[in-house]
C-alpha cells in the first residue's frame, strides 16, 4: 500500500507541475505572442489556460482519493493540504471540481466564437470577459453550494469503517459527504456530468458548421486567415477529444460506486486519470498554432543549441480536406 501511495503522490507532483508549467506558457503566448487576428480570441485561450491551471494546482494540493460507500462519498487527501486540516482538503477539493466542469463550458465558448466570427466582427475582448464571467457562474455556484456538503470527518470516517473494515483510514486526512443526495452534493454530480452530451452534440454541430463555411467558395477569407482558422479548429477539435480520458475516470469511479468492486488502486485512479486532461490540453495549442510552434522552437529549442525548423505540420493544415 505504501508503494501505491508513493507512485501516486509522484505521479500527481509530477504531472500537476508539468501542467501548470504548460499553461503558463500558454498564458504568456496568447498574451503576447498571438497575432492581431487572434487577439480577441486570445481570451478565451487564456481563460483555458488559467482553468487547466488551477486544476493542475489544486489536484497537487489535495491528491484526492475517492472512496464511494453507498450514499456516502469519503475524501482522503494526500497532498499538502493535509497539513492545513480537513477543512483547507474540503475547500481545495471543491475548488477543483469547479474548474473541472468551468472547462467544459469553455471549450463550448470556443467552438461557438470560431462558428461566430466566421458571420460577424469579432466581439471586443471586453464582451468576451463579460461571457466568460456569464459561463462560469454555474460553477462558481456549484463550488459555493459544494461546500455545504461537507459532513462531519468523524462521521465519514466511522461510515467507511463499517464498509470497508479492511482500510487503515486513523491516520489518514478524512473528508465526506453523507448522503450524495442533499441539494448541495446532486447540484455538483449533475453539473458535472448531465451537460457532457449535449455540449459535445453541440460542439459536432458547431464544428460542421465551420468546416463547411470554410470550405465554401463564395465565403471570402484570405489564405493567411484561411488558415489560422483550420489551426485553431484543428486544436479545438484535439482539445475536445483529450477529455474522453474522463470517460476512464468515471469508469473507475462506478465500478466503486455500484459495488462492483473496490481496491485502493481504483480509488486512486479515479482522479489520477483526471490530472492528465488539463497537462495535454496546451499541447494541442503548442503543436496546431503555428505562430506559439515557431516561438518554442525559437526560443525553447535554441537552449539545446538546435537549430529551430518548420515542420510539415503547416503544410499538412492546407492539405487537411475541410470535410466532415
Amino acid at each position: 500500500m505504501s508503494d501505491l501511495l508513493l507512485f501516486i503522490c509522484l505521479t500527481h507532483d509530477v504531472v500537476a507541475v508539468l501542467g501548470m508549467s504548460c499553461n503558463i506558457l500558454l498564458i504568456y503566448l496568447a498574451l503576447f505572442q498571438s497575432p492581431r487576428v487572434m487577439r480577441s480570441y486570445s481570451t478565451l485561450i487564456v481563460n483555458f489556460a488559467i482553468t487547466d491551471f488551477f486544476a493542475c494546482f489544486f489536484d497537487l494540493c489535495v491528491q484526492q482519493r475517492l472512496i464511494p460507500a453507498g450514499l456516502t462519498l469519503g475524501y482522503v487527501s494526500n497532498g499538502p493540504c493535509k497539513y492545513l486540516g480537513t477543512n483547507a482538503c474540503y475547500v481545495g477539493y471543491s475548488l477543483l471540481l469547479h474548474f473541472i466542469s468551468h472547462s467544459l463550458w469553455s471549450l463550448l465558448v470556443s467552438f461557438s466564437y470560431r462558428c461566430y466570427i466566421l458571420y460577424k466582427p469579432s466581439p471586443t475582448r471586453q464582451l468576451l470577459c463579460l461571457l466568460v464571467l456569464l459561463i462560469y457562474m454555474p460553477s462558481l455556484f456549484q463550488w459555493i453550494s459544494f461546500l455545504w456538503a461537507q459532513d462531519e470527518p468523524a462521521e465519514i470516517m466511522e461510515i467507511l469503517h463499517q464498509k470497508f473494515p479492511m482500510y487503515d483510514l486513523n491516520e489518514e486526512t478524512v473528508t465526506g459527504t453523507k448522503d450524495i443526495m442533499c441539494f448541495s452534493a446532486l447540484y455538483t454530480i449533475l453539473h458535472m456530468t448531465l451537460p457532457i452530451s449535449p455540449v459535445y452534440t453541440c460542439i459536432l454541430m458547431l464544428r460542421r458548421k465551420i468546416v463547411a463555411r470554410l470550405s465554401f467558395k463564395g465565403v471570402h477569407i484570405s489564405k493567411n486567415t484561411k488558415n489560422l482558422h483550420t489551426q485553431l479548429l484543428m486544436a479545438l477539435t484535439y482539445q475536445a477529444i483529450i477529455p474522453g480520458i474522463n470517460l476512464v475516470s468515471i469508469s473507475s469511479y462506478a465500478i466503486g460506486q455500484i459495488g462492483l468492486y473496490n481496491h485502493p488502486a481504483l480509488e486512486y485512479f479515479t482522479f489520477t486519470s483526471v490530472l492528465f486532461v488539463p497537462l495535454l490540453s496546451p499541447m494541442a495549442s503548442f503543436i496546431f498554432v503555428s505562430h506559439y510552434r515557431r516561438f518554442i522552437l525559437r526560443n525553447v529549442l535554441k537552449l539545446a543549441k538546435i537549430e529551430p525548423q518548420e515542420t510539415s505540420i503547416t503544410s499538412t493544415y492546407n492539405s487537411i480536406p475541410l470535410t466532415g
